[in-house]
């Protein structure tokens, strides 16, 4: 079994909610992070640490997005220090979570440059992957420009490369493809 499994699929498939619920209470002894809605039906997104979706209290989340007003206000600092920061202290925990990657934080060469010592790394993870189509949307509107796109790719590129790496289309909430690869993983890397 590959160390490393990504689900990838459309927003709002459920990657992260099949995340959260194959890994249940371990999430609390992962590193890495998690992202998502401030609150339900917000649109206001932040970074947390992994653990800290699992119950795990004293830790703050960092707001990255604000999506609620026009044009989207976007704060790289999150991903600079505190995204970058869980990514190196990953390597401290017996596993690590990575949801969601492939966004406007690879070009953050703090971030990236963290993401990329992890994949080298023998930590098992597991993560959301940005579909490239939806990558390129966010560029789009966002003006993230052509280096984007290119960290884009290369980040797909190399992870379909890697033999210790599987990549899973997730088609909606019920994939039992998908929900199985994941308790598969979970089985063996969070214990």
């Amino acid at each position: 079994m590959q160390r490393r499994l990504f689900l990838t699929g459309p927003s709002g498939a459920g990657k992260s909610r099949l995340i959260r619920s194959c890994l249940g209470g371990a999430l609390a002894e992962a590193g890495g992070f998690i992202t998502g809605p401030e609150a339900p039906g917000s649109l206001v997104f932040t970074l947390r640490p992994a653990a800290a979706c699992a119950g795990v209290e004293g830790f703050e989340a960092g707001r990255f997005l604000d999506a609620s007003v026009w044009p989207p206000v976007r704060d790289n600092e999150v991903f600079r220090a505190l995204g970058a920061r869980l990514l190196r202290e990953a390597v401290c925990y017996p596993f690590a979570v990575a949801d969601e990657i492939g966004g406007y934080e690879l070009l953050i060469p703090q971030f990236r440059t963290a993401l990329e010592a992890l994949l080298q790394s023998e930590l098992p993870l597991l993560g959301a992957l940005r579909t490239r189509e939806e990558a390129l949307l966010l560029g789009s509107a966002f003006g993230l420009g052509e280096r984007y796109a290119q960290y884009v790719d290369r980040l797909h590129e190399a992870l379909r490369a890697d033999p210790d790496t599987l990549i899973v289309a997730l088609d909606g909430a019920s994939d039992a493809a998908a929900r199985s690869a994941v308790t598969d993983w979970a089985a063996a890397y969070a214990r």
